[in-house]
């Protein structure tokens, strides 16, 4: 399999999901792994820039939502509010 059909894979299910946090922490390990190997083999820019930018958006998917509103009797805790 080459890099592009292995990032347009990874793009697709990043695209299917649906809110699962789960899902979104298992793939962003995966692509977290796919940009350590490409970032090793040298590869072109146009590919590490898509791992780096799906690997951001997972990490974000992934989070779990904890409160900053430092009013909220949840504040740095998951939100019971939200």
């Amino acid at each position: 399999m080459s890099w592009i059909d292995l990032v347009e894979q990874l793009e697709k299910e990043a695209s299917t999901l649906r809110g699962g946090r789960t899902g979104a922490q298992d793939l962003k390990g995966r692509v977290a792994k796919a940009l350590q190997d490409a970032e090793s083999e040298s590869l072109g820019f146009e590919i590490i820039d898509r791992l780096e930018m799906m690997l951001m958006e997972l990490t974000e998917a992934a989070r779990e939502n904890v409160c900053t509103n430092t009013k909220c009797p949840h504040y740095n805790k998951k939100c019971k509010m939200r």
